[in-house]
């Protein structure tokens, strides 16, 4: 199986979960929901812009070409972070602050034991 199919996979798994969360969680407060989506888009849209970026076609046979390409998809994955968090702030108001930052966090946890499994299936 090839990298990106890995982590198409993963992202796909993602998406699933949180729209999931954030179906049952909408219907007992709209506003937690809201947050908890946001959040959860605020990790998982950088991390498909890394992806892409690190894993571009030809980079696996130009190991700096492949250095290169991370440290973009790097650097643009932090621009976008923080930026949408910028304009989470700006535009979607209200918020439930701990939600948006908690649903961050276990995005992120969920993404490192996604990785981490990525051998076992």
């Amino acid at each position: 199986m090839n990298i990106s199919l890995l982590a198409k996979k993963v992202w796909l798994r993602q998406f699933l979960l949180l729209f999931i969360t954030v179906g049952l969680i909408t219907g007992f407060d709209w506003l937690l929901g809201k947050s908890v989506l946001i959040g959860g888009l605020l990790f998982i849209l950088p991390s498909i812009y890394f992806g892409l970026m690190a894993f571009r076609a030809g980079s696996d046979k130009l190991p700096k070409l492949a250095l290169h390409n991370m440290y973009r998809g790097e650097v643009g994955k932090f621009m976008l972070t923080s930026i949408g968090f910028a304009v989470a702030f700006v535009i979607f108001k209200p918020l439930d602050v701990v939600a948006l930052f908690s649903s961050f966090i276990v995005m992120m946890l969920i993404n490192l034991v996604m990785l981490s499994r990525l051998d076992e299936s």
